[in-house]
């Protein structure tokens, strides 16, 4: 069993996410970014961001993933081993303070 750690964070300028899984050793094992533009929200942030979330999940897979979904509102980030979900964090716009 190995444990892994699904992280959500804004990036530093402000106009996206980046979501990592990282490994027991904090070394990146999959990631994905994205810009809010490509789902028709922004910030009005220029320098505080929200604090990053930190999903703690242990599995034995041979395979990790994730994977992002817009549902309305919110976003939600999978941690996927070999392709069952381990561990979910969810942001609504209202809990980063996004605008449309």
């Amino acid at each position: 069993m190995t444990t892994y750690t699904l992280v959500v964070r804004e990036t530093s300028s402000h106009d996206g996410v980046d979501a990592d899984v990282l490994d027991e050793d904090g070394f990146i094992e999959t990631t994905t970014q994205f810009s809010y533009g490509d789902y028709g929200v922004h910030s009005e942030r220029e320098d505080d961001r929200p604090d990053r979330i930190e999903e703690e999940f242990t599995v034995e897979a041979g395979s990790i993933d994730v994977q992002l979904e817009r549902n309305g509102h919110t976003f939600a980030f999978r941690a996927l081993a070999d392709g069952e979900e381990a561990a979910r964090v969810e942001i609504s716009d209202a809990d980063w303070d996004l605008q449309a």
